[in-house]
């Protein structure tokens, strides 16, 4: 067992990839009232100030969502921001697509989706003196929806870096220091991560940050495909598919049959795919799965062994955990209220089974089930209307990869995490003695 759960760890599954690029022209900002600004790099943060007035003063002040509210909150983030929703601008000489930059995005992120992803102009965002946005997840625009990608336009400033986080393992993008080094007065710089990972940016400390913000999604031709290729075929077709392979050749090994279950890396957005009792994963709906997660669950089922995922919940008063067949309905989680008994929540959602705690499920975890409740950004306080400066994991980031990821202060009552269901040995599909596969991944219920 600890073999295949070092294969796992040892995968590389990035979270994060980010590039740099010369366009033929400066991006240039156009609106509806025919006005053009180009975004040229100033001679000095004081000089960059001055060019950009006219952009900086169309700009409103920037929200942020907090589940279903959109709140203004200048210790949580504070910056400018224009949405193009409605035509509100458009960006000249340059295209996401035409540069490139997506296909290198589904190269490094998702190589097992064979089709091209697609980018949907979201926002422009300027970061002044003193700019800042604490540690968040962006909220999830649709099934669809497989990340965000951040262009930096050349304009001077200093600090403000992106810092982007996942599992304890840190990527800082310094644009500030490379537009103030660079040769080329027109480079623009960008970076690309999956929805769920938490990012920051850090405080600015003078000049203007401006960047465009892009959602990545998967086109429409996505559906129902999928495939392992370059990076991805290697990593599955050796070291963590061996390791499964020699675990089921080992007769001494779940005997009678069983389940194995693997924390999933990564949150899923809760659409009505997950809404309904889960069917084990097929090659074309495991195309849904980001990173290790996808690695992990296509090996398995190269083995023979079926891969479903269902929820669990837990809550931190009682530690009482509960087995689901499905995520929470609109409906389901209308019923829940802040305080409910056990048998109040049994009766509003759909419950299969329930236990103290996750490892009561017969189930085999490679990596230990998560034991308790937290929010779905590195800042609880934020939940409380308080903001936390600086989060303690980010506040010296010279340390880039950590080894394992501090526990937080949990503050919310219910959360899940996605796990295969079990089913009658005598009828499950593929392994020796009837032996599945399961992955297991805590998400939130409600997304920010």
């Amino acid at each position: 067992m600890d073999d295949l759960r070092h294969a796992v760890h040892g995968l590389r599954a990035p979270f994060t990839c980010g590039g740099t690029l010369v366009p033929e022209q400066p991006v240039t900002l156009s609106f509806p009232d025919n006005t053009e600004i180009a975004v040229l790099r100033g001679k000095d943060t004081f000089e960059q100030e001055r060019l950009l007035r006219p952009l900086v003063d169309r700009c409103p002040a920037a929200a942020f969502g907090m589940g279903r509210k959109t709140r203004y909150d200048r210790t949580v983030r504070d910056a400018l921001q224009i949405e193009a929703e409605g035509g509100a601008f458009s960006v000249l000489h340059f295209d996401p697509a035409v540069a490139g930059i997506l296909e290198q995005i589904r190269r490094e992120l998702v190589p097992h989706v064979p089709d091209e992803l697609t980018a949907e102009l979201y926002n422009l965002n300027i970061y002044t003196t003193g700019g800042h946005f604490v540690p968040h997840k962006d909220t999830p625009r649709g099934s669809d929806m497989l990340g965000t990608l951040v262009v930096c336009l050349p304009a001077q400033f200093s600090n403000g870096a992106l810092v982007v986080k996942h599992r304890g393992v840190f990527q800082t993008y310094d644009w500030g220091d490379a537009i103030r080094q660079q040769a080329e007065p027109t480079r623009i710089h960008w970076a690309a991560f999956f929805g769920d990972v938490d990012h920051q940016i850090e405080r600015v400390w003078g000049g203007l940050r401006v960047t465009l913000t892009y959602l990545i999604r998967r086109g429409a031709a996505n559906i129902g495909r999928s495939v392992v290729s370059g990076r991805g075929r290697e990593a599955l077709n050796t070291l963590v598919r061996q390791k499964l392979r020699a675990l089921l050749d080992d007769r001494r090994f779940l005997v009678r049959g069983g389940m194995l279950a693997f924390p999933c890396s990564h949150l899923y957005h809760q659409d009505a795919r997950f809404q309904r009792k889960q069917r084990p994963l097929s090659r074309q709906t495991v195309s849904s799965l980001k990173g290790r997660d996808h690695v992990v669950a296509a090996a398995a089922m190269a083995e023979g062994l079926e891969v479903t995922l269902y929820p669990y919940m837990i809550e931190t008063c009682a530690d009482g955990t509960w087995q689901l067949d499905h995520f929470p309905t609109p409906r389901e989680q209308a019923a829940l209220g802040d305080q409910m008994d056990p048998w109040e929540l049994e009766d509003a959602l759909p419950v299969r089974a329930s236990a103290e705690s996750a490892g009561d499920f017969d189930l085999v975890w490679v990596d230990p089930p998560p034991h308790f409740n937290g929010q779905p950004t590195m800042y609880p306080e934020i939940a409380e209307g308080r903001a936390q400066p600086v989060d303690p994991d980010l506040a010296n980031v010279t340390a880039r990869r950590r080894t394992s990821e501090a526990c937080q202060d949990m503050r919310t009552s219910l959360r899940s995490f996605s796990n295969p269901a079990t089913k009658n040995m005598n009828t499950t599909y593929g392994g020796p003695q009837g032996r599945r596969l399961s992955t297991a991944r805590w998400d939130v219920l409600q997304t920010t």
